[in-house]
């Protein structure tokens, strides 16, 4: 059996392997096996073994940028460390100023358009869209609508990127995804996690929650800083098993980790404040919003700040499943 050499960024160069006496051959065979992906030209990665992020910062090693071609979209929010929401990662982003420049087209997605001299920024001695531009544009193509939107928005705002500047972007789309995904965008978000939860509570018409805003208990001490906050009534927190991890001190155990969120849930039950906690499993199934829907109607939480028709409205690929049990008023109005 033939190893194959891998370079210590994890990836198979055809050059590498040609170097270490071997033929081109067994990058072939080892593609046709599965074994292998090819992500580039003289570029593979294990296949399976290379996270997507990596691979496509390996893909763009392999760009050259210009005046006129400049790295944009997904590849451009690789590159500023922004996360996205599903992105699809198969190709390279490019923005080509002039129409006449021809950018290769293998492992290419090439977008034609006008990019102003404040919208690009150099990084690692490549061209690439500023953040606010890279997550307008990550924006308006996520096949996740306005939950991707959200999703990109809060990471950018996260990032420290100029709202203003984000405004006047989303203003030259016209789009009713954007503007509502930029309104209700946050830098308290924490992840794409946390932002599509709130991307289905909004598209199902439920009062926009309080962010990172602490809970004391009677005598004022902190309890805790939950994910999402109704009137005090309800809290909301994503991926529940990781704060656990996260709640840890120096020294301290994943069990004592437990307990302590154990003892803090305690405290804020005797204060009557109800805690959800949802899952990507939950996220997948779409239905988050039913259980909130639920505990809100429940406690009385939320009566007065409800979203807007155009939150509703706004985008039905955030309201693929709708519920077919319970009241009018229990169903998800997407």
């Amino acid at each position: 059996m033939t190893t194959i050499p891998i370079d210590a960024d994890g990836a198979v160069r055809r050059q590498t392997v040609l170097a270490h006496g071997l033929s081109a051959t067994v990058l072939y065979r080892a593609v046709e096996a599965g074994d292998l992906r090819r992500i580039g030209s003289g570029l593979y990665v294990p296949a399976g073994g290379v996270p997507p992020d990596v691979a496509h910062r390996l893909m763009l090693g392999q760009v050259e940028t210009s005046d006129d071609v400049v790295i944009s979209h997904a590849s451009a929010a690789i590159m500023h460390g922004l996360p996205m929401l599903k992105p699809d990662l198969r190709d390279v982003h490019l923005t080509v100023c002039a129409p006449s420049v021809r950018a290769p087209s293998e492992f290419r997605r090439v977008h034609v358009g006008l990019l102003l001299s404040d919208e690009v920024v150099e990084l690692g001695g490549q061209r690439v869209t500023t953040v606010e531009r890279t997550a307008v544009d990550v924006a308006a193509s996520s096949s996740m609508g306005f939950a991707g939107a959200l999703a990109v928005f809060d990471a950018a705002l996260r990032r420290g990127a100029d709202p203003a500047a984000m405004a006047r972007l989303v203003g030259r789309r016209n789009s009713r995804v954007l503007r509502a995904a930029l309104k209700f965008g946050s830098a308290r978000a924490d992840g794409v996690g946390e932002s599509w939860c709130r991307a289905q509570l909004l598209a199902a018409g439920l009062p926009a929650p309080a962010l990172k805003r602490a809970v004391f208990d009677v005598g004022g001490s902190r309890l805790a800083v939950p994910d999402m906050q109704w009137e005090d009534v309800l809290l909301a927190e994503f991926d529940g098993v990781a704060r656990y991890e996260r709640v840890r001190v120096s020294g301290d155990t994943r069990l004592g980790a437990a307990w302590r969120a154990v003892a803090r849930d305690e405290g804020l039950r005797r204060r009557g404040i109800r805690v959800l906690r949802w899952t990507w499993t939950d996220l997948e199934r779409r239905d988050i919003a039913l259980s909130c829907g639920h505990w809100l109607r429940r406690l009385g939480a939320g009566r007065s700040r409800r979203v807007g028709e155009a939150v509703r409205a706004v985008d039905q690929s955030d309201c693929r499943k709708r519920s077919t049990t319970g009241s009018a008023s229990s169903r998800l109005r997407c």
